[in-house]
């Protein structure tokens, strides 16, 4: 028996119909208004922060924030609905909303919480002329070991003969961002033209952006290179205008012998 709580989630219209029941009798009497346009984003970290509705715990938020497309929608049992975030390390409300039945929409401003501080959006900065900077985020929950977040430039030939035609002949690395402490951000860095010289006729060369344990020197993840690459720009001669970029990392399991590496770049999640 589903439980009736005075503000309500719904996936859809005939769920409602079928499935909400107290004590064998439907609850649809109970309900005032469906709205169908509700909205939350935001992004997490550093603590989990947890939704209640008039008091009723609903959710927990780490990471992204953002309203699944059968959770847009919400019924309402009373005029007015309160919403609160609260920290689950300390209990309390970083952030409180009302929502009341004649509203046309309820959306949850954009947000930003780093364990201590809910704000608006996520602060960065103007980008400075032709320059591409970053700064990288290693999440503690994904493994308590720093990173090396470097540029590799791939040097390599095409043969459709070998069963992975791309073959690397020559590997040159450019650091960007060394011992990257889990839990911190770092400070920008300038993120250079990858400048480099072949060293064999008729190669490629390719850039990528890799992660690698700062102590074993091993791809982060699985240490596997294809595995560990984290999607930043890196920029090219004559290519402007500039570029700030704020990377968000860590490792998540995909089974017990298999992990993949989550990102999202703040920058697009937050702009302006």
């Amino acid at each position: 028996m589903i439980k009736t709580y005075q503000l309500m989630y719904l996936i859809t219209i005939a769920f409602l119909l079928s499935s909400c029941e107290k004590n064998g009798v439907p609850v649809l009497s109970d309900i005032k208004a469906i709205n169908k346009e509700f909205s939350i984003s935001g992004f997490v970290l550093g603590d989990t922060l947890e939704q209640y509705f008039d008091g009723v715990k609903m959710r927990e938020y780490y990471g992204q924030v953002k309203v699944a497309y059968f959770q847009n929608q919400f019924a309402f049992t009373k005029d007015e609905v309160s919403m609160e975030l609260k920290s689950k390390s300390t209990g309390k409300t970083v952030y409180q909303q009302k929502f009341h039945i004649n509203d046309k929409q309820n959306i949850v401003p954009g947000f930003y919480f780093d364990g201590l501080t809910f704000s608006k959006g996520y602060t960065y900065p103007d980008p400075q002329e032709d320059d591409y900077t970053a700064n990288f985020y290693l999440d503690p929950k994904g493994g308590s070991a720093p990173v090396d977040i470097n540029i590799e430039v791939l040097e390599y030939y095409y043969d459709p003969t070998k069963p992975d035609p791309i073959v690397v002949v020559n590997t040159t690395t450019i650091p960007l961002a060394q011992n990257v402490q889990p839990g911190t951000w770092t400070s920008y860095v300038k993120v250079p033209v990858p400048v480099v010289t072949p060293q064999q006729n008729g190669t490629e060369l390719y850039p990528i952006v890799v992660v690698r344990d700062s102590k074993t020197k091993d791809y982060y993840i699985d240490k596997t290179r294809d595995q560990s690459l984290l999607s930043l720009e890196v920029p090219y001669e004559g290519v402007s205008p500039g570029k700030v970029q704020s990377f968000y990392l860590t490792r998540k399991k995909v089974s017990e012998k298999q992990n993949f590496l989550e990102f999202y770049d703040l920058v697009q999640l937050f702009p302006r």
